[in-house]
């Protein structure tokens, strides 16, 4: 045909003029090849391996996993107050939970001023604890005196552990989130 381009960085068989568009000076570039059939199947694989993530995440979230809490420590992050709504553990106080060593399943702990102890018994979807006993200690401070009988509360209330992302979380019967625990020493 004898047209050239003004663009230098492209050769002449990578032009498609088309047409009623010779003017050289709008050379088209030619279309790009269609994607074989390995794109096509990394596509679908990567597909794949996207969906066994988000199962695997949810699946962590909603079944139970069996943890072995003998001889472990756990400070409180939050608890489930008069509402229902996870408040994180402020205004100084303090709560822990010990687990006793693997001949037991006895549990005690702290909590703004009150120390309790309690048996327990576990299996991979029930946590349930006995009727334990606490000092039952008075606190001026009335927030601190709420955000403990809102603990002990939760705690009686117990029917499901989960340990996830280095917490172990207790849920009621209704399966909401009541008392959440970081690990002591982390």
């Amino acid at each position: 045909m004898g047209l050239r381009a003004l663009r230098t960085d492209m050769d002449d068989e990578d032009l498609v003029i088309l047409p009623g568009t010779e003017d050289p000076e709008k050379p088209v570039p030619t279309p790009a090849a269609p994607m074989g059939l390995w794109f096509w199947a990394v596509m679908a694989m990567l597909g794949v391996l996207i969906l066994m993530i988000i199962y695997a995440q949810v699946q962590g979230v909603t079944r139970p996993i069996s943890v072995k809490l003998t001889g472990t420590s756990w400070t409180l992050a939050s608890y489930a107050d008069a509402k229902g709504s996870l408040t994180p553990v402020s205004g100084g106080m303090e709560a822990n939970l010990s687990f006793g060593p693997a001949d037991t399943s006895t549990l005690n702990g702290y909590v703004g001023c009150t120390w309790y102890s309690d048996t327990y018994s576990q299996n991979a979807t029930a946590f349930r604890l006995a009727n334990g006993t606490s000092t039952l200690r008075f606190c001026g401070d009335p927030g601190l005196i709420e955000a403990e009988s809102a603990y002990l509360r939760d705690l009686n209330n117990v029917s499901a552990a989960r340990f996830r992302s280095g917490q172990l979380t207790f849920y009621d019967a209704a399966d909401r989130s009541l008392l959440v625990f970081d690990q002591a020493g982390n």
